[in-house]
């Protein structure tokens, strides 16, 4: 059952930010055109690839001159992606974690970013490669670059130009990429998956109380190996509450996989905490490829799209094709949209 192994996996994962809920992402309309545009192209000197290459399964921390170069691949403007921008040059892509929000109004579609790495760090989070500061917890192997004379010194803006067109990649693509893991070119790139129809089947965590301890059995619901009637791409708190009172979920057991001593959300009790503690939470809707293929369509419960109902025609088995960032989390191949006009059906 994927619950066994998300419940061991999430034990470590559970607070990170690619696998986490983040604050509601405020797109503030209006605002001007950041500061003239400038250009390095002269200090360029490392490939995303070259770059990504330097990683050998620990964290590194880049002391050398390295210049990189990428046009923008991603927005926050819908909520769907959160503190970070993706780049891609004609070697790979790879996520710069900028620890700010509203990015999307310094930061455009198809605009060139360079990043001085001298003095920051190389890690991996789940199969996926990022740029970013050492994490002075030790805890995961970068940190954002949150200050920002910070930002301004390793992060520059490019000139503007068109946006990248996505990649079409197969389903033998994304199995070959499964199996390169960090190392595939791949990840992190803006592609096109075709075809795909809905595999009736989700995966939430959920939180008994999100401020009490989130390693706890006690405190943590497991929604996967089916439906459970959610057929929103992800969910508010709002929208949560609403779960709950339609009773769908009132069958599901409180805890890790093997420990389910805790109840089901039914129990008065139960059901009573998790409506009076309700927020939003990531979603991940599975698809599957012609050839069985899994998918795992990720989104974030603070996406503006977050409630919107999955097309009735999409959830029984109409195909559809996904245009977005193309991403790994411990060998299974996940897929974050820009925004919600990257689901086309047929």
């Amino acid at each position: 059952m994927k619950k066994i192994l998300y419940s061991i996996a999430i034990l470590f994962a559970a607070a990170a930010t690619s696998c986490s809920e983040w604050d509601p992402v405020f797109a503030n309309q209006g605002v001007p055109d950041p500061a003239a545009a400038v250009n390095m192209d002269s200090q360029v000197n490392t490939s995303i690839a070259a770059l990504k290459a330097l990683y050998t399964g620990k964290p590194y921390h880049i002391e050398d001159d390295i210049v990189i170069s990428g046009k923008i691949i991603s927005s926050d403007i819908s909520g769907n992606i959160y503190r970070s921008v993706y780049i891609q040059d004609e070697t790979g892509a790879i996520e710069v974690k900028i620890g700010s929000t509203g990015l999307y109004n310094d930061y455009k579609l198809g605009q060139t970013l360079y990043v001085k790495c001298e003095g920051l760090t190389l890690g991996n989070y789940g199969g996926m490669l990022q740029i970013g500061y050492s994490d002075p917890t030790g805890e995961y192997e970068t940190a954002y670059i949150d200050v920002k004379s910070l930002i301004d010194s390793h992060v520059f803006r490019g000139a503007k130009g068109p946006e990248i067109s996505p990649v079409e990649v197969s389903e033998a693509e994304v199995n070959a990429a499964l199996k390169l893991g960090y190392k595939s070119p791949l990840f992190g790139k803006y592609v096109t998956l075709r075809n795909l129809t809905y595999a009736n089947e989700i995966f939430v965590l959920i939180y008994m109380d999100s401020n009490a301890d989130k390693k706890a059995s006690s405190n943590r619901l497991f929604l996967s190996d089916k439906q459970w009637g959610v057929t929103t791409w992800a969910m508010s708190a709002s929208k949560m509450k609403e779960y709950l009172v339609w009773g769908v979920w009132d069958t599901a057991q409180i805890g890790n996989s093997g420990d389910y001593n805790y109840g089901t959300v039914g129990d008065p009790a139960n059901r009573t905490k998790l409506i009076n503690n309700a927020s939003a939470y990531s979603v991940s809707q599975y698809f599957r490829m012609t050839g069985g293929t899994e998918i795992q369509v990720r989104s974030s419960g603070y996406a503006k799209f977050s409630d919107s109902e999955i097309d009735p025609e999409i959830l029984a088995g109409k195909k559809v094709d996904f245009t977005g960032i193309l991403t790994n989390y411990n060998g299974a191949a996940q897929f974050t949209l820009v925004d919600i006009d990257g689901v086309q059906k047929h």
